[in-house]
């Protein structure tokens, strides 16, 4: 076998993706406060982006933002959460915001903690003010932990060829057309966001989560092609965490689920950094697997079980819902020459 020095930057990544990821779902699991499955989760999202580690001072700053939209989503839960219509509004309009920051090629683990705290934590708070509190200390944990952990795993296998691959952020569009593409992107998550706060569908969280991370990638924007693409790379992350759970149901044990994890982020993430066009898909695939198995592992059960298969459908939903609308919406979300033209001459 080659010494690390010798092997690429892709095996490089693949390795220290899977090494930290399979610790990250090991300690999340074994301590189990509340929030726990959402470490692994922004471990994946880091990891699997590529490029260099973050620096320690920008890390840190991160971690500070992270807890001002932590802040603001929980004030939102515990002052507006009595009067529904100011709240639909208040969250609307920071979703909005929050779209717009996107496309204007803002930092996406932020706007990430935006959406989930916006969308999810008034949620929560209509079920029980302790529960909220918790989750929002076991949340900015999780984050944190996530941070540290990616910072652990690149000095444990470090790669300088990393920094010279770093690639610059594309233009973002005109503002105009920015706005645009912000209002329409908002309009098509406010049904789904109606219905949760409507029906109080706290139980069904992961949904919302899930189309937090899916609303960000930009391969279901891309027509039928990329909306197929996308479910295939679920479906597969899907059949990926079904295999490891009925795994565990046979052998229960950390040990089980390490191993489980370990391999299924290796093969993940030799197609997440094989460079092909495919390879954001699949950092969506792994991610799903994190997020089904970090809502089941807790019990090994027939009521586990029954977790696992809603949960998978819970997502294939929430998979369909983006892309149908953003499908719907395409020709929308194409750029506006006419606006582009008068933003040039302005």
């Amino acid at each position: 076998m080659k010494p690390l020095s010798h092997w690429s930057s892709a095996q490089l990544s693949t390795l220290r993706l899977a090494l930290a990821l399979t610790v990250s779902v090991l300690i999340a699991f074994i301590g189990g406060w509340p929030g726990a499955f959402i470490m692994p989760v922004f471990v994946c999202v880091l990891l699997s982006a590529g490029g260099p580690p973050i620096p320690i001072k920008n890390g840190l700053v991160l971690l500070f933002m992270v807890a001002i939209l932590l802040l603001i989503g929980l004030f939102i839960a515990e002052v507006f959460v009595p009067h529904p219509v100011v709240c639909l509004l208040l969250v609307s309009w920071l979703l909005l915001v929050g779209q717009y920051w996107a496309i204007r090629g803002g930092n996406q683990l932020l706007i990430v903690i935006l959406f989930i705290a916006i969308l999810i934590l008034p949620l929560i708070g209509m079920e029980s003010k302790a529960l909220l509190n918790a989750f929002v200390g076991g949340l900015f944990f999780s984050i944190a932990l996530a941070v540290f952990m990616c910072w652990f795993a690149h000095a444990l296998i470090a790669d300088p060829r990393l920094v010279a691959n770093a690639k610059p952020a594309p233009a973002p569009p005109p503002r105009q057309e920015t706005y645009r593409q912000a209002m329409i992107k908002t309009l098509l998550v406010l049904p789904l966001l109606f219905v949760f706060y409507e029906l109080k569908l706290t139980s069904d969280l992961l949904v919302l989560v899930f189309v937090a991370l899916l609303i960000q990638v930009p391969s279901v924007e891309i027509g039928l092609k990329g909306s197929i693409g996308t479910l295939v790379a679920n479906g597969l992350g899907g059949l990926a965490a079904v295999i490891c759970y009925q795994l565990l149901v046979l052998a229960p044990s950390p040990v089980t689920l390490g191993l489980a994890i370990f391999i299924v982020s290796l093969l993940f993430g030799q197609r997440i950094f094989s460079g092909s066009k495919t390879a954001q898909l699949y950092g969506t695939g792994l991610n799903t697997v994190v997020v089904l198995l970090g809502g089941t592992t807790g019990a090994f059960g027939d009521g586990a079980a029954t977790d696992m298969w809603v949960r998978l459908v819970q997502i294939g939903a929430a998979c369909l819902y983006i892309i149908a609308a953003l499908s719907l919406a395409e020709n929308w979300l194409k750029p506006n020459d006419a606006s582009d033209r008068e933003t040039a001459e302005a």
